[in-house]
């Protein structure tokens, strides 16, 4: 015989409500050239299921019946009816992403092997070893590249087998057995 405490029965409630409050995302009302324009979109490929959230909840559609007919994730029919209340329909149009990719020459290379081989400390960082995200960070900060991601600098430093310490948060303390005494020393 199985018996569920009302442990069970109270969190099981406090899930359902949470999930009713949680998934209501009120539509503001359409203009009939919107409603026109949403239509239209349907057949785009990349913003005609975003049209179709916004159609069916302003239909009278809730997000979880939203989710059972489209297959997308609760936060992302939020997502999109938050950006349609706010932007309109520009808001559910896909932008085209008109990035300019910045060639990594190999002077620019150099540069990197240079600062991820030099100390963070000499260079006026609070710290001694350098992340990945963090070295990408100081290059776009001292506009030695004008974008770069963590994982160019990785390739950068593979090519030129330069090998890079993964950081790590210490969290409580440190293995060193002498930790405690050096700590106090330090802080007397």
């Amino acid at each position: 015989m199985i018996v569920k405490s009302n442990h069970f029965y109270h969190n099981h409630f406090s899930l359902l409500y949470l999930s009713l409050v949680m998934r209501y995302t009120p539509l503001r009302s359409l203009s009939d050239m919107e409603k026109n324009n949403l239509y239209l979109l349907l057949d785009d490929n990349d913003s005609g299921y975003r049209a179709k959230i916004i159609l069916l909840n302003d239909e009278g559609h809730t997000v979880p019946e939203i989710r059972k007919m489209t297959n997308h994730h609760d936060n992302n029919i939020g997502k999109w009816i938050h950006r349609f209340n706010d932007c309109g329909i520009d808001g559910i149009i896909s932008q085209m992403h008109n990035h300019q990719f910045q060639k990594i020459t190999d002077d620019i290379e150099k540069e990197i092997i240079n600062i991820a081989s030099t100390n963070p400390r000499k260079l006026g960082m609070g710290f001694s070893t350098w992340s990945l995200r963090v070295l990408a960070g100081y290059l776009m900060e001292k506009k030695i590249v004008k974008t770069i991601s963590h994982s160019e600098i990785r390739n950068v430093l593979l090519k030129y087998s330069v090998r890079w310490r993964h950081s790590k948060t210490m969290l409580g303390g440190s293995r060193d057995p002498e930790y405690e005494l050096k700590k106090s020393i330090l802080t007397s």
